[in-house]
């Protein structure tokens, strides 16, 4: 038998915005750089019209399945909430009914909610009949899914930073002067329910020392626009919008704390980015973040209020000293894109 086929199953990696996307072009940039043979399948494109889409890739994956039968076939699928999971259902089951074996990557933060009810819990024991094998972000993810018995053996592995962003680490910090009478918060995010980005607007008023930059966009922005209108706070708040690279890493840099009180994330991949550039972290202890955002990196709320948040960053500006760039030495030691790509390969592969 030929050597094995990976097929890296999700949503589009570089036409799509969020955290999977972005994960994706990084695993995707490590396989190439370690010379392991994928096929990528693009089941969702944010600009794209859902079912067609995702029926050409279903006859597209159906096409290339057949055509390396005799290879031994390995499908990575990446799945996001219900509709995402539905989708990749449909695949899981047509790829097994081709021999094919399939690995569950699981991504999304509303993954918790389903196990909090009967329907969701029957739902993802059913999701989870195809697969052979399962990855989750953190280790926060494995005890939950191993205390519902949804799973046995689960492997964690870390979201990767791509490449270019991964660098940022091994960088010295730019030098600048810290003015805590003058503190720039950077928040960076899809404009979307349960992001918190409306909670760290509701701080400015308290705040009269603090600006916002705010990089990211999405269905909620005219309300955060208004938001910070009807505070008061509109000349302290600045949208940026999506940014390309480069001038996301300046704004991020130009900024002293990141802040992101966020009850909506698997992961956080937005939080290794800033720590990557040497910014201390603000955040809520929203289970997997935890996982993230530990305390020699920044500090987490266990109260999502804008009490707390307020009382954090005034804490973060008075002791900002103590964090001194410890992100990147973190990013360094457990984001290596190249390495986690391996340990990936090595579990996909036995």
């Amino acid at each position: 038998m030929r050597n094995p086929l990976i097929y890296i199953v999700g949503t589009h990696s570089t036409e799509t915005k969020g955290g999977i996307s972005t994960v994706l072009k990084a695993f995707e940039e490590a396989f190439l750089k370690l010379g392991q043979p994928f096929e990528r399948i693009n089941t969702h494109n944010d600009s794209k019209g859902t079912i067609l889409y995702f029926v050409n890739a279903w006859f597209k994956l159906i096409f290339s399945s057949l055509k390396n039968i005799k290879r031994r076939r390995i499908y990575w699928l990446h799945c996001g909430p219900w509709f995402s999971m539905t989708r990749k259902f449909i695949v899981a089951l047509t790829v097994k009914a081709l021999g094919g074996e399939v690995i569950i990557h699981f991504h999304s933060p509303t993954l918790y909610q389903y196990t909090n009810s009967k329907f969701g819990m029957w739902a993802l024991k059913v999701f989870l009949l195809p697969a052979n094998k399962v990855v989750v972000v953190t280790p926060w993810w494995k005890t939950l899914l191993e205390e519902k018995g949804l799973v046995k053996d689960t492997l964690v592995v870390a979201n990767p930073l791509a490449y270019k962003l991964f660098e940022h680490a091994h960088e010295p910090t730019p030098q600048k002067q810290f003015d805590k009478n003058n503190v720039t918060l950077v928040s960076m995010a899809r404009f979307i329910e349960g992001k918190g980005l409306d909670l760290v607007i509701k701080t400015l008023p308290d705040l009269p020392n603090v600006k916002l930059k705010v990089i990211g966009d999405g269905p909620l922005k005219n309300q955060l626009v208004s938001l910070s209108e009807n505070l008061g706070v509109a000349d302290r708040v600045e949208f940026l919008g999506w940014l390309a690279d480069s001038n996301k890493t300046k704004a991020l840099q130009s900024a002293d704390i990141f802040c992101l009180p966020s009850i909506y994330d698997s992961f956080g991949v937005v939080f290794i980015e800033a720590m990557s550039l040497g910014l201390p972290i603000v955040a809520f202890n929203n289970g997997p973040v935890a996982d993230i955002v530990k305390p020699h990196v920044g500090i987490t709320i266990d109260t999502h209020n804008k009490e707390h948040l307020c009382s954090a960053i005034q804490t973060m500006t008075n002791n900002i000293e103590q964090f001194d760039s410890a992100g990147k030495k973190e990013v360094i030691e457990n984001y290596d894109p190249t390495r986690l790509t391996k340990v990936i390969i090595d579990y996909i592969l036995k």
